[in-house]
C-alpha cells in the first residue's frame, strides 16, 4: 500500500512538472506571437516617437532608457532619464497593444496570459508535496529566462532596425541590479550613476 502511494505521488509530481513545463511552452509561444508588437514599440522609442516628455525635456535630453517589469504579472514599463539620472519622460506600458490574453468576459490586462497565470496559481493553491518549492522554482526560473530572452531579442532587433544606439537597462522593479541591454551584463545602480557623472 505504501509503495502504491509512493508511486502515485511520484507520478503526480512528474505529471505536475510536465503541466508546468507545458505552461512555459505556451508562454513562449505567446511571447513569440507578440514579438513584432514589442519590437515595433521599442523601435518607436529608439526613434524618439510616442514619447511624452516631462517639463522642458526633449529628445536630445534623454541619456538612458529604463525598462522594468512586475514580478507577478510581467507588465513592463518604460521611462527615460536625463544626464542627471532624473526622470525626463512619462512612463509607458509595453507592449502598447496587448494580444487578447484575457479569458472571455475578463478585464485581465497583465502581460502574462490569464489562463497561464491561473493555472500556475492553481498549482500553488493545491499542491501539497514537500518538493513544492523546488517544482515552483524550476517553473519560475524557466518562465523568467524565457521572458527576459524575449525582451533582449526584441531590443536587439529594434536596435538593428533603427541603427540607434542608446544606453538602456532592463530589470525587475525595485531592484539594485539591472541588465545593460547593450552588453547583456548585470550592472548595479551605483555603476550606472558613475557612467553619467560629469
Amino acid at each position: 500500500m505504501g509503495e502504491k502511494l509512493k508511486d502515485h505521488n511520484h507520478y503526480n509530481k512528474i505529471s505536475l512538472m510536465e503541466d508546468l513545463k507545458k505552461l512555459n511552452i505556451e508562454f513562449k509561444n505567446y511571447l513569440e506571437a507578440i514579438s513584432d508588437k514589442l519590437t515595433e514599440d521599442l523601435s518607436h522609442l529608439l526613434n524618439g516617437d510616442h514619447i511624452s516628455y516631462v517639463g522642458n525635456n526633449g529628445r536630445s535630453d534623454i541619456r538612458a532608457f529604463y525598462f522594468e517589469y512586475e514580478y507577478e504579472y510581467l507588465n513592463i514599463v518604460f521611462w527615460g532619464v536625463d544626464r542627471n539620472n532624473k526622470i525626463a519622460t512619462n512612463t509607458i506600458s509595453l507592449p502598447t497593444e496587448k494580444n487578447g490574453n484575457a479569458e472571455e468576459n475578463s478585464d485581465w490586462d497583465a502581460l502574462i496570459p490569464e489562463k497561464i497565470w491561473m493555472a500556475a496559481s492553481d498549482f500553488q493553491d493545491h499542491y501539497e508535496g514537500e518538493d513544492f518549492d523546488d517544482i515552483l522554482d524550476e517553473y519560475d526560473d524557466e518562465k523568467y529566462k524565457l521572458f527576459e530572452q524575449w525582451f533582449f531579442d526584441c531590443w536587439k532587433k529594434a536596435s538593428e532596425q533603427t541603427k540607434v544606439k542608446m544606453d538602456a537597462y532592463f530589470s525587475i522593479h525595485d531592484t539594485y541590479f539591472r541588465t545593460d541591454l547593450n552588453t547583456l551584463k548585470t550592472i548595479n545602480e551605483d555603476e550606472i550613476a558613475l557612467r553619467y557623472e560629469n
